[in-house]
């Protein structure tokens, strides 16, 4: 018996009588076996994920250092870059836009995703500076918008929400309109992999009439052949520039859902560019979206 099999014997020895533990050796020596080749500091690979070095190429094309995961909901099998990265908590930026729209329609903050707020009159830039709904507002990410809602919302609902629903590390802290874009919340790729694949079968703690609602304004392309859901995200932290995309891809029966984040490499890093030219490429590697339309 090697030193790994003795350590989870002798701590099996002290919770369950001997008949069980016997039956419960039985079962685990096998999967012990097979991962006793890792070292300690290595992460042990579970037989539902599929890891793809060659997709750095797609990184590499934008000079960027990221990760990408990629659920078939079919099979269940996830398909990850920088597996490492995939586990590592990010600010999710604007991507909680959608955890935030869940809550403000949940709580009866916003009526609907159509009832129009009007604009502060601070100038911002762009599409922002307009009224918005939650259904214009996610779609043109205005913060300014989502940080009136959370205000509305409020701590207490927050923590409640997280209770039912978790969400990353699931940390509120004190500054209700920035907590989701530089810190205390943060969440990883797998994590919103696994929140996202929640919200495309309508499985979260949110009625289903508010899950449907929120499904439907993250359209981001509907075509013949597919259809795109998604939010981006950008967050400046101390530590630097985090750029994110989320969502899922539906054609005909299939759905596969993704969850990429990257950091800028530099000041004349294309933020823009590289996340979404990374995650096409990487659709098209698969064949879910030709690059060329």
């Amino acid at each position: 018996r090697t030193e790994k099999e003795f350590r989870v014997f002798e701590a099996m020895a002290s919770i369950y009588p001997l008949p069980l533990l016997f039956v419960l050796q039985a079962l685990t020596l096998p999967f012990l076996a097979a991962t006793a080749g890792c070292q300690e500091n290595e992460p042990i690979y579970v037989p539902d994920e599929v890891f793809h070095e060659d997709w750095s190429t797609f990184f590499d094309a934008y000079d960027a250092t990221g990760t990408i995961v990629m659920l078939d909901s079919e099979t269940g099998t996830r398909h990850v870059f920088n597996p490492d990265r995939s586990r590592a908590q990010f600010p999710p930026a604007s991507t909680f836009k959608i955890y935030n729209s869940l809550v403000a329609l949940e709580t009866g903050v916003v009526p609907n995703v159509d009832t129009v707020y009007t604009w502060d009159g601070v100038e911002r830039g762009g599409a922002w500076d307009q009224d918005h709904s939650l259904r214009t507002g996610l779609q043109r990410s205005a913060v300014w918008l989502f940080q009136e809602l959370a205000i509305e919302i409020g701590k207490e609902r927050y923590e409640e929400a997280f209770v039912r629903e978790p969400y990353g590390n699931n940390l509120v802290g004190d500054s209700l309109h920035m907590f989701w874009l530089g810190e205390p919340l943060a969440i990883s790729a797998s994590e919103q992999i696994t929140f996202l694949n929640r919200l495309r079968k309508r499985e979260l703690a949110f009625r289903l009439e508010v899950q449907e609602a929120i499904g439907e304004i993250m359209i981001l392309e509907n075509e013949d052949d597919y259809v795109l859901r998604g939010k981006t995200g950008w967050a400046i932290p101390e530590s630097g520039d985090i750029g994110w995309i989320v969502g899922w891809i539906e054609r005909g029966n299939v759905a596969w859902v993704f969850a990429l984040n990257v950091e800028a490499n530099g000041p004349n890093f294309d933020m823009r560019t590289a996340r979404r030219g990374i995650l096409d490429a990487v659709l098209n590697e698969i064949g879910l979206r030709p690059l060329e339309r």
